[in-house]
């Protein structure tokens, strides 16, 4: 586990009242992600199964998925969350991205997550726009928009634009992914890499933070959570305008101590 020293103290129970609270914002909070290539009627079906039973509120899956996953859930009061991809596929182009928003709304999802096109970021203006159409038809539907930055494969020098270009638009979160180590060489290692991101983020939309965040990454554990969750709250982000992207959801809830809950 990462030391409360190296946390500064950090301890969620002084943000959340009881263990119990704690794992209702987990519920909550995580976007429960589960994006293979091919996605089987039955493995579908397993996978809400299961977050249902868990108690999971949100869960993270391909567009193709979105209209079976809708049948699927039925009366039930989860919320999807589907991806439109920038550079894979066949939705590079603005309208076709536009297209597939609308596609994946009229299917049912409930959020949208899309990735503008980082490579014209030296077209600022080009950037905003593709970026602010998408937010437009999001929230004009009254959905949640969240805009992925892949900020860790751009260059040193366009790392605050994207932020701040991508703010500039107001989206409702902000998503950033943060490569983890699977095994830390040392201990804080995973919070180090997280806080240099983090503090990225910070610099480039300190003032006002009107847009939430998301941190996507490989945070299969408790020792990868809190972290984040430390992170948060020193940059000044309120806990319930934060969200997590994780396929590991499960584990995370099967690591809880509930000896008190």
């Amino acid at each position: 586990m990462v030391s409360t020293t190296l946390l500064e103290g950090f301890d969620p129970l002084y943000v959340f009242k009881s263990k119990l609270e704690f794992k209702n914002w987990l519920l909550s909070h995580i976007d429960l992600t589960f994006l293979p290539p091919y996605l089987p009627d039955e493995k579908l079906k397993g996978f809400l199964n299961k977050a249902n039973e868990y108690g999971f509120k949100r869960v993270c899956i391909p567009l193709t998925a979105v209209s079976k996953a809708r049948e699927i859930l039925s009366g039930k009061s989860t919320i999807i969350i589907t991806f439109i991809s920038s550079f894979h596929g066949n939705r590079n182009t603005p309208d076709e991205k536009l297209n597939a928003c609308s596609s994946a709304m009229s299917l049912g999802a409930d959020e949208i997550e899309f990735s503008p096109d980082l490579s014209i970021l030296n077209d600022e203006n080009g950037f905003k726009k593709e970026s602010q159409d998408l937010v437009d038809l999001i929230r004009g539907k009254q959905k949640i928009s969240k805009l992925y930055l892949e900020i860790d494969k751009l260059p040193e020098e366009l790392t605050s634009v994207a932020i701040k270009s991508a703010g500039d638009t107001n989206p409702d979160y902000i998503s950033i992914a943060i490569k983890l180590k699977e095994e830390e060489s040392y201990e804080g290692e995973n919070l180090n890499i997280s806080k240099e991101w983090l503090e990225k983020v910070n610099s480039a939309i300190k003032e006002g933070k009107k847009t939430n965040l998301k941190v996507y990454g490989r945070i299969d554990s408790f020792n990868t959570l809190l972290p984040i969750l430390y992170l948060a709250t020193k940059y000044g982000w309120d806990l319930q305008a934060l969200r997590i992207g994780t396929e590991f959801g499960f584990d995370i809830i099967d690591g809880m101590d509930v000896s008190e809950i």
